[in-house]
């Protein structure tokens, strides 16, 4: 194809290739609609005309996108017009979707000139998950995933300009990708296969995951280098999986700005830093951090001092205060060439290891640097999830705890203590330290009340590994966030 071939018996000019969609060989072009004097925007979708199956979805894909025409959003163009497959000349066949022109530029245009500034990125994209929320209100899907089908017009605004998705796209495809979008303005790399050659990949971790926005771009705000992670990965678990969902966090974000230092032409400085809200903790937490660490090396100190009988004094002191002086007394170490005794058959479980379990291992757990305050023995310090400005499950299903056990036991209970009262809590046992929450198995459950909470276990197979996984954050509006201080696991008697 090349510019001045006529279309549609005569009436549409073709101007400038301006982006291809190779995922359905489809071409998109600049274009003039020789009747009306306008610029329009055409999307051709090209087949051998000896391939009538090619033809036949080449002509299924124009019939959907006129589906489209009765949409209208300032967010997504206009289906003006579609065009039956018709040979062109000697060449292929050719069918085409008519759309308004968007003045402005191609997005990957636009990326490749600077970035902007987070809050920037959420106004920008804003219109178009308005589109994408209306368009699968009313069951139809728009094509979103795709970088050079979307413009950003002189005001600002990111525009689905090239109406016409190729078959088989569903409303998952385009939750994710506005994820892809939105990662693109935010970080300059496109997280999804299918691209513009101009664009590097986003980057991977071991795990195939793409790496967060934060990690490439430390001044991305939390909530926004979430909300990218979490749309890419559709209907998966923790995935964001409406328009509806990205719009609220998009428009919030917009509105609640941020102080990334910006050049004149309003592009943020690469060389920033962005502090938001959610970065800046405040002075009692991290007053409490400190002393927790002095806390837990005096503690750790104390253990390596008395060893086994420091430990087996603990377990007294957290058992009933009605226990007899006698069970002192047989728990004291056995002197050289006694018999080892055998465990207790209930009581406290030593653990080896505290980890934040990221269920979508993307790099950006809750609080890893405070989470073995949780097994401190200390109940004036604590760990805390992030702060949430919506409740779960909107931008994540829950976040986690792992605890390791030296050996896999059997386990009655598990007793929390928490200054957030309402807090919901899954009990989960788990088969590796690096299980997929699929894999997980509900033990118990329960609503945490303000101080300590025990929660009964089901009678289960003997696990190495526990999973402490909060489910509801205590809190409401835009400030959902839990806190625990202590957690005792029971072994079963």
């Amino acid at each position: 194809m090349t510019p001045g071939v006529l279309l549609g018996p005569g009436r549409y000019r073709l101007v400038a290739e301006v982006g291809r969609d190779d995922r359905c060989d489809a071409r998109l072009w600049r274009g003039l609609d020789t009747v009306l004097e306008r610029e329009v925007a055409l999307t051709l979708f090209i087949a051998d005309p000896g391939d009538t199956a090619a033809v036949a979805d080449i002509r299924a894909a124009v019939q959907q996108a006129l589906s489209t025409a009765r949409l209208e959003h300032a967010g997504a163009a206009r289906v003006l017009d579609v065009l039956e497959p018709e040979p062109v000349g000697a060449g292929p066949t050719v069918a085409a979707v008519v759309a308004e022109w968007t003045a402005g530029r191609d997005l990957v245009e636009f990326v490749r000139a600077g970035l902007p500034a987070p809050s920037a990125a959420a106004g920008m994209l804003a219109p178009l998950a308005g589109a994408v929320d209306d368009a699968h209100r009313a069951g139809l899907v728009l094509g979103s995933d795709h970088p050079q089908r979307i413009r950003v017009t002189a005001d600002g605004r990111a525009r689905l300009a090239f109406p016409g998705p190729p078959l088989g796209t569903h409303a998952r495809d385009d939750v994710r990708g506005l994820g892809a979008v939105l990662y693109l303005v935010l970080t300059g790399h496109w997280a999804l296969d299918g691209g513009s050659p101009a664009l590097p990949a986003a980057p991977r971790g071991p795990e195939g995951n793409v790496v967060s926005p934060r990690s490439l771009r430390p001044t991305v705000p939390l909530e926004l280098s979430t909300l990218a992670v979490r749309s890419l990965a559709g209907s998966a678990a923790g995935g964001v999986h409406t328009g509806a969902a990205v719009l609220r966090v998009l428009e919030r974000s917009a509105a609640t700005g941020d102080v990334e230092p910006q050049s004149p032409n309003g592009v943020a400085d690469r060389g920033s830093v962005w502090h938001g809200p959610e970065e800046d903790p405040p002075p009692s937490r991290e007053r409490r951090t400190k002393l927790g660490i002095g806390v837990a090396a005096l503690v750790t100190a104390t253990l390596f001092i008395i060893g086994w009988l420091g430990l087996q004094v603990a377990s007294v002191f957290d058992s009933d205060e009605t226990t007899p002086p006698a069970v002192v007394i047989e728990a004291q170490p056995p002197v050289d060439g006694a018999p080892v005794p055998a465990p207790p058959p209930a009581g406290s479980l030593e653990i080896d290891d505290v980890a934040v379990y990221d269920v979508l291992g993307n790099g950006n757990p809750d609080n890893p640097g405070d989470v073995e305050l949780l097994v401190d023995g200390d109940s004036d310090t604590s760990w805390s999830t992030d702060t949430y400005r919506e409740p779960f499950p909107a931008l994540k299903p829950g976040v986690g705890v792992l605890l390791t056990f030296a050996e896999s036991v059997a386990l009655s209970s598990v007793t929390l203590d928490s200054p957030s009262a309402g807090t919901v809590v899954q009990i989960r046992s788990a088969p590796s330290a690096d299980a997929d929450f699929d894999e997980t198995t509900i033990l118990g459950t329960a609503t945490l009340d303000e101080g300590s909470t025990r929660i009964p276990l089901r009678a289960a197979p003997p696990t190495r590994y526990l999973v402490v996984w909060i489910t509801g954050l205590a809190g409401d509006g835009s400030d959902n966030a839990s806190e625990l201080s202590e957690l005792d696991v029971q072994r079963a008697g």
